[in-house]
């Protein structure tokens, strides 16, 4: 399957462009690789790496957790405006800009923490405007640029190639905070994350400036054997699929399921401090992260088989079961079976919308049409993780937070099978 020839220039040792790889390799299965890279530094440093920055920064610095916490959100909003701009920029150019500046801003992202934690920056616009300039680079290297590289090389195999570059989250995730522990511990943390962003730097850049780029005439025909190439090149207006009633199936679906999933992550470990402890908390989300390289895997595997509208409702619905176990059920046994059911379809609720808009749409307008559904999703998710938040004070417990979020999963369910329905009937 990965030893592929006749294609017109896979089959070369050096490329046009300088890319050196062994022959027969399909060229798409190379960036997948370094679309792999690409995860593990931006869930690395970005998504799993929050909490341990507002603890370090917290002890080196005088303010207090609610700015801290304040100016990750910052890192949120910088991501919303971002995806929202590169949309355009990537159907237009391409995603090597857009994974350059990624590259750069997140970073320089981590550069300026070290220097806020060394006291080279000591304002409070500084902290925010660091983690805003980080949060508008997370585009450029995570979820959107990583399927807006791979789309235009994959078709029939799509699913299976953004499980091989989106692995590299739980990679990220299993490896730089604690990683970032152990140097922080030796070096300091100002040392320690300043070097992981000239690291991020120096990986990254070679990615967007020899790997990634998007296919030359019939070069993945095989992938795409009924378009031509000028098809697959047209592009898209925002409003041609804001005006779409399928475009707002999938992404209030997407939103909905991505929101409960962020709400549930942020969260995980204070929901299960009270049963596990500390360090059995800590192990769930080791577990949840472990078992959703699985559910990738799987869900790459079925993605060719079955309609991927079922396959997100039957998605939704498992991780909806697990938080329901998270409500009924005691004990560490329940809570580590519950932490791996929901951490099983984490990665695919990350895959399955750019995998549903290019089943609808093809590879046309494609980083445009992600770039308006990602911006609705971390608003989503900014929304239920502030929600669930705002619930336990009011209650005192996870219960009602858990309710909510199982309702999420519920109405996503309902409308991605809408969706699916109205495909069958076209």
């Amino acid at each position: 399957m990965f030893w592929e020839t006749g294609l017109s220039h896979t089959s070369e040792m050096t490329g046009r462009d300088g890319f050196i790889g062994p022959k027969g390799i399909y060229r798409g299965w190379w960036i997948a690789g370094g679309c792999f890279v690409m995860a593990f530094f931006a869930w690395g440093t970005g998504f799993y790496g929050h909490g341990f920055y507002i603890v370090a920064l917290g002890k080196s610095t005088a303010w207090s957790v609610s700015v801290l916490s304040s100016a990750v959100a910052g890192f949120w909003l910088g991501n919303v405006v971002a995806s929202l701009l590169m949309g355009g920029v990537m159907d237009r150019w391409g995603t090597r800009p857009a994974i350059a500046y990624g590259a750069l801003a997140m970073g320089g992202g981590c550069v300026g923490i070290g220097a806020i934690d060394a006291g080279a920056l000591t304002m409070q616009w500084q902290l925010f405007a660091v983690f805003i300039v980080m949060g508008s680079g997370y585009p450029g290297l995570a979820a959107m640029a990583i399927s807006a590289s791979l789309v235009p090389w994959f078709k029939k195999r799509l699913g299976l190639a953004l499980g091989i570059g989106l692995t590299g989250a739980s990679a990220g995730g299993a490896v730089l905070p604690p990683l970032l522990a152990y140097l922080t511990e030796s070096y300091g943390f100002g040392i320690s994350i300043a070097s992981v962003g000239l690291i991020l730097i120096l990986c990254i850049f070679p990615i967007a400036g020899i790997l990634v780029r998007n296919p030359r005439t019939d070069e993945a025909q095989r992938e795409f054997p009924a378009e031509t190439s000028a098809a697959r090149t047209v592009r898209r207006s925002y409003g041609s699929f804001l005006s779409d009633l399928k475009f707002w199936l999938i992404t209030l679906a997407s939103a909905l399921s991505l929101g409960a999933q962020v709400g549930l992550l942020m969260h995980q470990i204070p929901l299960l401090q009270g049963g596990l402890g500390l360090a059995g908390a800590s192990a769930a989300v080791s577990v949840a992260a472990l078992s959703a390289v699985g559910g990738r895997i799987v869900l790459g595997m079925l993605s060719g088989r079955y309609p991927l509208a079922d396959l997100a409702a039957g998605c939704y619905l498992l991780q909806a079961f697990a938080l329901g176990l998270l409500i009924v059920g005691e004990g560490p046994t329940l809570f580590y079976a519950a932490s791996a059911l929901a951490g099983f379809v984490v990665g695919c609720i990350t895959m399955l919308p750019p995998m549903l808009l290019v089943d609808s749409y093809g590879a046309n307008g494609y980083a445009t049409a992600y770039s308006m559904t990602a911006a609705v999703m971390f608003i989503s998710g900014s929304a239920a993780t502030a929600l669930s938040g705002a619930l336990f004070d009011w209650t005192g417990s996870y219960g009602w937070s858990l309710v909510v979020l199982i309702g999420m999963h519920l109405v996503a369910s309902t409308l991605i099978l809408w969706h699916g329905r109205r495909l069958r009937l076209r």
